[in-house]
């Protein structure tokens, strides 16, 4: 049995419906539209839609695109976390061209390419962001890359294999400081994965059980599997000059 990992933000290997066109059986059209990039033909399932971050605000963000009744299956963490719902689920570096996250999949790649589509590094420390913002002023928001490194052989079983992924959350307010998040294709929360409010993103919960992993060896048991996406780093998103896909 392959496990079936759940993702973040990366794009589960056979989604079909996330998946570029050039992976899709005999290169069927899955979605309404494509956009050509240099990963290949991104299917997207609506136009984008950019807004600028005035708070928590599921309902009106993106004219309510993150949600079930729009496109909430279509736009990941990272659309969320940039408050641009491209409707593509979102791979930081694909709309710049930046190197492919298949490659060299580390949490460095993934802030790089950030950085590529327009965002800006601003440290680790909650002190580095007041520090940022007392300078940069209005019209942009700030983000957290949390990062869980890929990992093999789970469990003894040659085919569990994860292959790492990321998370991003999004700074609603300052003061008081509060954040929200986007798990994948699920609906948007102010809460961690252990359902406390996140205050802090460097030591909110971010752990995830992937269900049962076969392990090899007597009796086959079947012991269930976690992943634990580790604090990274902090970014800013200026509004109106990050462009994602």
């Amino acid at each position: 049995m392959t496990p079936a990992f759940k993702f973040s933000g990366r794009v589960a290997k056979g989604d079909l419906r996330h998946s570029i066109r050039e992976e899709a059986p005999d290169g069927a059209l899955i979605a309404p539209n494509y956009v050509e990039t240099a990963w290949g033909s991104v299917p997207q399932y609506a136009a984008t839609v950019r807004d600028a971050n005035t708070g928590y605000d599921p309902a009106g963000d993106c004219q309510g695109s993150f949600m079930s009744a729009k496109y909430q299956p279509n736009n990941n963490c990272y659309a969320y976390g940039c408050n641009i719902a491209s409707n593509s689920f979102a791979q930081p570096g694909r709309a710049s061209g930046a190197p492919a996250l298949s490659e060299n999949f580390t949490a460095e790649h993934v802030r790089d390419n950030a950085v590529s589509d327009g965002l800006v590094y601003v440290g680790t420390t909650l002190a580095d962001i007041e520090k940022h913002a007392a300078s940069a002023g209005a019209g942009g928001h700030y983000v957290a890359l949390m990062f869980s490194p890929p990992e093999s052989n789970i469990g003894s079983d040659p085919e569990a294999n994860w292959p790492g992924d990321y998370h991003w959350a999004r700074c609603d307010t300052l003061s008081p400081m509060s954040w929200s998040q986007k798990d994948g294709g699920d609906q948007v929360t102010n809460f961690d994965f252990a359902g406390n409010p996140i205050t802090d993103p460097s030591t909110a919960n971010w752990r995830v059980n992937q269900g049962p992993i076969k392990t090899i060896g007597t009796g086959k048991d079947y012991n269930e599997y976690a992943v634990t996406y580790g604090f990274y780093c902090y970014m800013y998103v200026p509004d109106g000059s990050v462009n994602i896909i």
